[in-house]
């Protein structure tokens, strides 16, 4: 089976991948990936260069969320799309923290999703999009349902 894409070569003995995951540390697997992104918006609010801190959201999460943005017959509802990005964008945004308490304070919103509305505006479509690739979710099938402004 030399050159079979399940079986590595250990030494004189053939490794399949399940012996390959097994070998990998354990902490591995929890990692959340994190990026940084610049952020027009943000450093116009600044006044200088500013990034965003994004970082991946759980499959679970990311789907549910997706799925706020489509109505009953699970097509894009393109009202929702806007509230929808900013769902995912307040999941996945590490920093600025959309969820400090102060923050939504002195933003006057409820939400950390309408924190990233206010902050974020219309650049919230590109750092959810920047999010679900970083989740993994950034294949043609994910692409053509994702929600879109």
């Amino acid at each position: 089976m030399r050159g079979h894409p399940y079986f590595y070569e250990k030494g004189n003995r053939k490794m399949n991948l399940v012996e390959k995951l097994l070998a990998v540390d354990k902490k591995e697997f929890d990692k959340i990936e994190k990026k940084e992104i610049a952020s027009r918006q943000l450093s116009k609010l600044l006044g200088a260069d500013a990034n965003v801190t994004i970082q991946a959201v759980d499959g679970d999460l990311f789907s549910g969320l997706s799925a706020s943005g489509l109505d009953e017959s699970g097509e894009v509802d393109y009202d929702r799309a806007f509230s929808t990005n900013a769902k995912i964008a307040a999941a996945g945004i590490a920093d600025p923290d959309l969820k400090d308490e102060a923050l939504l304070k002195h933003l006057g919103v409820a939400t950390p999703a309408d924190a990233a509305k206010k902050i974020f505006k219309g650049e919230i479509n590109k750092i959810s999009t920047e999010i679900a690739k970083l989740s993994g979710f950034n294949d043609e099938e994910t692409t053509d349902k994702e929600v879109k402004n």
